[in-house]
């Protein structure tokens, strides 16, 4: 959990997502695969009907999206201090041992001090923005950049329980004395010990997301009411909408399903897509509260978020 830090802002989204449109019917033995992750469960309630696939190496999306922030921001490579990379747990595994290397040095980012984040699963880039943060407590870093990346190899690998992959690389800039798009007010992850044991019921969930949302709540001097839209993650629609509800969160504060429609669920990329999203159809607004929320089993995590006065 963290306190305010308000002069240290956030902005300058950018999304890499796999270059190749797929539908997820067109994975060899979909229906099977889906039936077997989510026994009963009709597919097209889900609310997915395509995905993202990348065709080349991981890094080169990442260096995209990384490249579009600091084009938008009016930032250099130079100018960078910090590059925090998270990623699920999965990814990170099929990550080549250079690969933080090869970024740095394909942005030319010589003097910029690489970190990872991840076993949180798809709530990791929420603890990514978090420890973003703290580097400012060396009075020398002035910029930071975050980026979320998942993506899945094997197509049959992308259907999960209530879950359909698709892969993305999404990257923001955090600044220092700059109002940014936004603040972080308030972040936190808990555990469900049930969720890493496999054995994770809707008790379970609840009381993990109860608890993660009363931290963040109660550390960002918030009421629930204050929130105006949740970045939500892109699972399956239906049991979204009833864990939103499950914990007092309005269904329709929830922005996250055209993005799975069109992306699917990209890992812990997805409240920070949504965001993107969001801002561009209606614009974040300074004083508004927003909630970024990630969930996996054995996780929530959850950050406040403030838009700011620019």
């Amino acid at each position: 959990m963290i306190p305010d830090h308000e002069n240290i802002g956030i902005g300058s989204f950018a999304c890499a997502f796999g270059d190749v449109e797929c539908k997820p019917e067109n994975i060899p033995d979909f229906e099977a695969l889906w039936e077997t992750v989510c026994f009963g469960t009709d597919f097209t309630e889900m609310g997915c009907t395509t995905y993202r696939r990348m065709s080349g190496p991981v890094e080169g999306y990442v260096v995209d999206a990384v490249r579009q922030t600091l084009r938008d921001a009016g930032a250099t490579a130079a100018d960078i201090d910090h590059l925090v990379f998270a990623t699920s747990d999965p990814t990170l595994a099929l990550l080549p041992s250079d690969f933080a290397s090869r970024v740095l040095l394909d942005m030319g980012m010589e003097h910029c001090v690489p970190h990872v984040v991840s076993y949180q699963r798809c709530c990791s880039s929420l603890t990514a923005l978090w420890h973003g943060e703290r580097l400012f407590a060396d009075p020398e870093v002035t910029h930071v950049v975050v980026v979320a990346v998942d993506f899945m190899p094997d197509d049959r690998d992308r259907v999960r329980s209530y879950a359909m992959f698709g892969d993305a690389a999404v990257s923001c800039l955090l600044t220092r004395n700059d109002p940014g798009l936004l603040r972080l007010v308030s972040s936190a992850v808990k555990v469900d010990p049930d969720g890493l044991r496999g054995r994770d019921s809707f008790i379970s969930r609840k009381g993990v997301a109860d608890r993660t949302l009363s931290a963040v709540l109660r550390a960002g001097g918030r009421r629930q009411a204050q929130i105006a839209k949740v970045f939500a993650a892109n699972l399956h629609k239906p049991l979204t909408l009833f864990n939103a509800t499950s914990v007092g969160l309005h269904p329709d504060t929830l922005h996250f399903a055209d993005t799975l429609a069109t992306y699917g669920h990209c890992g812990n990329a997805d409240w920070m897509i949504n965001l993107v999203d969001y801002h561009d159809r209606f614009g974040i607004q300074p004083g508004e509260v927003y909630l970024a929320q990630s969930l996996a089993p054995g996780f929530y995590a959850c950050g406040l978020l403030e838009g700011s006065a620019r």
